[in-house]
């Protein structure tokens, strides 16, 4: 019975995105994903004249966005000597 629910729960997780379901997920404009995509600073697959987005790829990259941003602006601790 389950067996058969399966692969369409792994389609579900599995299906590519489009721009404005990143969008929503970012809570930004489409045209600022559009952008983002075009200038190649936000993870994605071309097929053909489309664009998609894998979920997991692009929340991987939010993660390195905001390590990376806590890694520059960090405040300095000074020490004492």
């Amino acid at each position: 019975m389950y067996a058969d629910m399966l692969p369409l729960a792994f389609d579900v997780i599995d299906r590519l995105l489009t721009a404005a379901d990143v969008a929503e997920l970012l809570s930004v404009p489409v045209s600022w994903v559009r952008e983002h995509t075009r200038s190649g600073r936000i993870p994605h697959v071309q097929l053909g004249h489309y664009v998609r987005y894998r979920r997991e790829t692009v929340v991987s990259w939010i993660g390195q966005q905001e390590a990376d941003a806590f890694r520059k602006y960090r405040p300095q601790i000074p020490t004492s000597t």
